[in-house]
């Protein structure tokens, strides 16, 4: 039986971090366990627009920094929720060699 998709990219990943995917057994737990993060890790065979376009304007204007994009959950009544978004390649600069020969 053939390997699905998202299951190669959560091996890829892994490897990337010098760790391996967790099994998908039922059991409460994240898809990677690498040093100090839990990776939830999703493939999709495209990410909305709005969403790559933010990343592109973030490097379009990074001039040598590394680019993030901010995204926040608003909603009347709850305290705002933010989240950081980065190039996996800007994070692995941040955290360690990046394995780049994984992802070619």
């Amino acid at each position: 039986m053939a390997d699905r998709a998202w299951k190669c990219q959560e091996r890829q990943v892994a490897a990337a971090l010098g760790s391996r995917r967790n099994p998908n057994n039922g059991e409460h737990r994240t898809d990677i366990d690498a040093g100090p993060f839990a990776v939830e890790h999703k493939a999709r065979k495209s990410l909305p627009a709005w969403l790559t376009g933010a990343l592109r304007q973030a490097r379009t204007g990074a001039d040598g920094r590394t680019p993030i994009v901010v995204l926040t959950e608003v909603r009347q009544g709850v305290k705002a929720k933010r989240y950081v978004l980065l190039d996996f390649a800007d994070w692995a600069d941040w955290h360690g060699d990046p394995v780049e020969k994984v992802f070619t």
